[in-house]
C-alpha cells in the first residue's frame, strides 16, 4: 500500500495517504524493452524504505530500448515509487511504448524531486493524485497555510490543478474515475451484523468507536481523519488512537480482534477481502477526490500523441480496478509489469 498519501491537506497529512515521502532518491527502475526484445527484466517489489546512498539524485541507465528505436523520439516516466504507481507507470510506459515513444522509467521517493523533475523536463509525465498534486502546488504557490483547492468533486478538482500547473509548465490529462482516498474499514462480520455499507450508518449505531490510527490522526488539523469522522458524520471516535501506522498489518488484526471496530487505509488496498475487511462508503464525501490523472511536461509530452495513448486508459479505469491489481502485487507476488501488460490487453488497450 500507500504510505505516502494524507490525512489532512495533501503533502502536509502525515501517516496517511498521499502526503510527503520522506526519502528523496530518484532512481532509474526499468527501461522499457520492445516486444522483440527479451523478456522484461524481473521488478523487485518495492517498499517505501528510504533509499540509502550518496551521489546525484538521478541514476542513469543504457536506454535497452533505444536499439529498437520509437518513432516519437524519446519519453520518460516518472513519479512515485509504490505499488498501485508501479503499475500505473508500467502501464503508461506500455501504452507509450505502443504509440511509438521509446521509453524509461525513473521514480522518486519525495513528490517534492519528481515535481520538480517534471517542471525541469527530466521527466515528462507522471501518473498522480489529482487533490494531492493541486494542494501540493498550491501550497507551492501560496504558502503552507494556503485554503484547499480541492473538493469531493474530481472535475472541480482536476480544474484547479490544471490552473496551478499552467505556470509551471505542465498540463493535465484526462482524470480517472479511479481514487485512492483515505478509507475505513470494519470487519465484514460486523458490517453484516449491524446492517453497515456507509460511514452514516455506523454513527447511526450511536455507540463508541476504537479506531486503528496513530495520534496523527486525531490531530485537529486532520479534517480528513478522526476530527472529520466526528463533525461530518457524528461519530464517537475515542481517543486515544491505537497508534496504529496507516494501512498496517497490526492495525488490521488489531480490527480482526475486535480490540478497534474501525480501521484506517486505502480505498484501493487489495489486502482487505482475504481478512474478511470492508470498506464503508463515505457517503457525506468526507474525503477529496484522488481520482489518478497524468501529468506531463507541456513541452515535452503536452501532444496529441501522449493524450491519445493514456486517456483510453483514463476512461476504463476503476477504483475496483486498481484495488485488484494492487493485491496481485502485494497479495499475490507478480510483478507490476506484468500486471500491467495484462490489464491492459484484458481492456484492449495494448496488443498482445
Amino acid at each position: 500500500m500507500d504510505a505516502t498519501r494524507g490525512l489532512d491537506p495533501p503533502d502536509t497529512r502525515a501517516g496517511g495517504p498521499h502526503g510527503t515521502q520522506k526519502a528523496v532518491a530518484v532512481t532509474n527502475r526499468r527501461t522499457l524493452r520492445t516486444r522483440a526484445l527479451a523478456p522484461l527484466a524481473a521488478l523487485a517489489i518495492l517498499t517505501l524504505a528510504a533509499c540509502g546512498g550518496g551521489g546525484d539524485a538521478f541514476e542513469e541507465a543504457e536506454s535497452e530500448s533505444a536499439a529498437a528505436g520509437g518513432d516519437l523520439g524519446e519519453i520518460t516516466v516518472g513519479g512515485a515509487d509504490f505499488t498501485e504507481m508501479a503499475i500505473m507507470e508500467n502501464m503508461y510506459a506500455l501504452l507509450l511504448e505502443q504509440a511509438g515513444f521509446t521509453v524509461d522509467i525513473k521514480v522518486a521517493q519525495q513528490r517534492e524531486i519528481y515535481a520538480q523533475s517534471l517542471i525541469s523536463g527530466e521527466m515528462d509525465v507522471v501518473p498522480d493524485y489529482a487533490a494531492t498534486m493541486a494542494e501540493y502546488f498550491n501550497t507551492q504557490a501560496n504558502g503552507p497555510e494556503a485554503p484547499l483547492v480541492s473538493t469531493s468533486d474530481a472535475q472541480e478538482t482536476v480544474a484547479a490543478l490544471a490552473a496551478l500547473v499552467e505556470p509551471e509548465g505542465l498540463a493535465v490529462l484526462e482524470p480517472s474515475e479511479a481514487a485512492d482516498q483515505n478509507g475505513f474499514y470494519v470487519t465484514q462480520a460486523f458490517a453484516e451484523e449491524n446492517s453497515l455499507t456507509t460511514l452514516s450508518d455506523l454513527a447511526a449505531l450511536g455507540q463508541p468507536i476504537t479506531l486503528a490510527a496513530n495520534d496523527e490522526c486525531d490531530l485537529p488539523e486532520r479534517q480528513y481523519c478522526a476530527p472529520g469522522l466526528r463533525s461530518v458524520y457524528g461519530l464517537n471516535i475515542v481517543t486515544p488512537m491505537t497508534g496504529d501506522d496507516f494501512a498496517s498489518a497490526t492495525g488490521k488484526q488489531k480490527v480482526v480482534d475486535g480490540e478497534a471496530q474501525l480501521g484506517l487505509t486505502g480505498t484501493t488496498d487489495g489486502t482487505l477481502e482475504g481478512l474478511g475487511l470492508v470498506i464503508l462508503e463515505d457517503d457525506k464525501a468526507l474525503q477529496a477526490a484522488d481520482n489518478f490523472v497524468p501529468v506531463v511536461n507541456a513541452e515535452s509530452a503536452g501532444g496529441a500523441e501522449v493524450a491519445d495513448a493514456l486517456n483510453p486508459l483514463s476512461a476504463v479505469l476503476t477504483t475496483e480496478d486498481i484495488t485488484a491489481l494492487n493485491f496481485r502485487v502485494d497479495g499475490q507476488r507478480e510483478l507490476p509489469e506484468d500486471v500491467a501488460r495484462d490489464y491492459l490487453v484484458e481492456k484492449g488497450l495494448l496488443e498482445e
